[in-house]
């Protein structure tokens, strides 16, 4: 036979009844098994008790003046703080009707006066004992709940790690490359034009001798943001290399290309006017257009403005001396 987990003692039962004798009886019998008794004369004081102090069950008569068991049942029922206390009816009342109107109400049991001691102690172990699995059940249902949030919150983790660029927070290679090469094939199907720029911050190299990789870190996270702050919500923005980013850009027009440029400039000396740091941000752009009609491949319009990138830096290097 199952054990309960809580003991007698441990256990608070409260007895309804209006009748003295019937009420003295019932308590003995249930404090002779170490139970915790309250007795109840009538269902207004029941109500009250019930409220004031959660029993883990309640024997209740049904022929009670003023407010009979089934009303005090219900009331109980219609209660959050309550609604949970199983309910043994205790009554004279041996109709099949009087027994079904109980069990509707709620009750979990219906004993038939004259009652056995025997019956009543077995009775009421049984629903303590139901009480008790279906708050472990519960108890194991929300254990599980939160292990199941817990792991999914974990596998999110890992895949937003496995995505990610740690430094920065943007999309790494990997990331990049598998929401970009998504929306590159939705752009293709409804024939939207799209373009794909590689950004490289110039003189990280120096920054990194000069002035320590710290710095040269900062100086890349300054560049992250600032490509965040340029570009919209729906463009993918990658960190694919020490110093190198891309962007993809989804619904341009063919005709503007060539105007993230300067936007981006203006960003950037707004940025080195603004930080009194000990570095100057600098920036070289290459960007190549989606053609919509030919078999080019992500990776291809890469290399495309990694070219234009790098013409972009050797004309600035020969401006420069």
């Amino acid at each position: 036979m199952p054990h309960l987990l809580k003991s007698p003692s441990e256990t608070n039962i409260l007895v309804v009844d209006d009748t003295p004798d019937n009420l003295w009886l019932l308590a003995k019998i249930l404090e002779l098994q170490g139970y915790t008794v309250r007795k109840s004369i009538n269902g207004r004081i029941a109500l009250q008790a019930a409220e004031r102090h959660l029993p883990d069950l309640i024997l209740l008569d049904i022929n009670m003046p003023e407010m009979n068991g089934y009303e005090v049942c219900q009331q109980l029922k219609a209660s959050k703080t309550t609604e949970q206390i199983p309910i043994i009816f205790i009554s004279a009342l041996d109709q099949i009707n009087d027994k079904v109107q109980a069990f509707e109400l709620g009750g979990k049991d219906y004993i038939t006066k004259p009652f056995q001691e025997l019956e009543v102690l077995m009775r009421i172990r049984n629903q303590l004992l139901i009480k008790q699995q279906h708050q472990q059940l519960l108890e194991q249902n929300q254990r599980l709940e939160h292990e199941i949030q817990e792991r999914l919150q974990a596998e999110a983790e890992v895949r937003q790690l496995s995505l990610t660029d740690e430094l920065t927070g943007l999309y790494n290679r990997r990331g990049f490359f598998c929401l970009a090469n998504h929306q590159f094939q939705i752009a293709r199907r409804t024939q939207i034009f799209c373009c794909l720029l590689f950004v490289d911050l110039d003189g990280l190299k120096q920054i990194n001798d000069s002035l320590g990789h710290e710095i040269g870190d900062r100086a890349i996270v300054d560049t992250a943001q600032l490509l965040k702050q340029s570009f919209r919500e729906l463009d993918i923005i990658g960190r694919i290399g020490g110093d190198e980013f891309v962007i993809f850009v989804s619904s341009c027009s063919p005709e503007n290309t060539d105007e993230f440029r300067p936007r981006l400039q203006v960003n950037v000396d707004r940025f080195n006017q603004e930080h009194n740091y000990s570095y100057q941000l600098s920036i070289s752009i290459g960007a190549s257009q989606c053609a919509l009609n030919e078999n080019v491949s992500l990776e291809q319009l890469l290399e495309q403005a990694d070219k234009l990138m790098y013409e972009q830096k050797r004309a600035k290097r020969l401006i420069n001396h």
